[in-house]
């Protein structure tokens, strides 16, 4: 298992058209590469728009700061989208206080497939795109106390969202890594692991078939964030050994103009 806690993360500038925009690289980086890939985007300035677009690879994306929509649907502190890889989403919008969201995966993205006019890139029908929220208002004030929130409905192949809820000095197992890998993000509150403290917005990966962890939160709680990937299968994309032998240096590049929509 992985696990960094965003105080041990750098925090680096990424300038914008629209403002300064900022990335934290929590697990794996940008570029292709065998293993997971966890990080942190703001854009905290007025009314951001990332475009329509795909990747080749299954995906979560956690909003933890700000409001706007993905596509058409508005989102908040703290929705999660679940998209199969080649599935097409968006435009990410934030409002007049930007927008931040993480972006999970269980290997690198090849690339950055803007929409319209990739359409021949996709080996088929675009494939799951399910969205939820998970309401950090609610929080657990009972020493000890904990709950578990199911997020998602039942999917065959495993791909899961789970809340748990955990009052103060509480302690409880994880989820079983049943799937195609998991990660977990600190929402709120804190997580305390061998001597080091996970505040919000701190984040685990645990591989496929990996012993769950032990949940233990600080005297402030927590609520947590459970997100499982799909077991590997011919769909394409979803299989993490299968997508390990792209070529490390082809990755695609976005496109910065896009006919009609005015990206910041």
């Amino acid at each position: 298992m992985q696990s960094v806690p965003i105080s041990e993360t750098e925090r680096t500038e990424v300038p914008r058209p629209g403002g300064m925009g900022y990335r934290r690289n929590f697990i794996g980086t940008k570029a292709i590469a065998a293993g997971p890939q966890g990080f942190l985007v703001e854009r905290r300035y007025p009314n951001p728009v990332i475009d329509p677009h795909f990747h080749d690879v299954d995906q979560f994306q956690v909003v933890v700061g700000g409001y706007g929509r993905m596509g058409k649907k508005s989102v908040e502190p703290i929705t999660f989208q679940y998209a199969d890889a080649y599935t097409p989403y968006g435009p990410i919008v934030g409002m007049d206080d930007g927008i931040a969201f993480f972006t999970l995966r269980p290997i690198a993205s090849g690339g950055h497939w803007v929409m319209p006019g990739n359409r021949d890139k996709m080996p088929g029908r675009a494939g799951r795109n399910i969205a939820g929220l998970f309401d950090i208002s609610r929080v657990l004030t009972d020493d000890g106390a904990s709950e578990r929130e199911v997020l998602m409905e039942p999917q065959e192949d495993e791909v899961d969202a789970v809340g748990i809820r955990l009052g103060p000095n509480a302690q409880r197992l994880s989820e079983p890594s049943t799937g195609g890998g998991q990660y977990i993000l600190v929402c709120s509150g804190t997580l305390v692991t061998k001597g080091k403290t996970f505040e919000a917005n701190s984040l685990m990966h645990v591989e496929a078939d990996e012993q769950a962890p032990m949940l233990a939160a600080g005297s402030d709680g927590a609520n947590v964030l459970v997100m499982q990937y799909a077991r590997p299968s011919d769909r394409p994309g979803s299989d993490p050994k299968e997508m390990a032998k792209r070529d490390p240096n082809a990755y695609v590049e976005k496109e910065e103009e896009v006919p009609g929509l005015k990206m910041n």
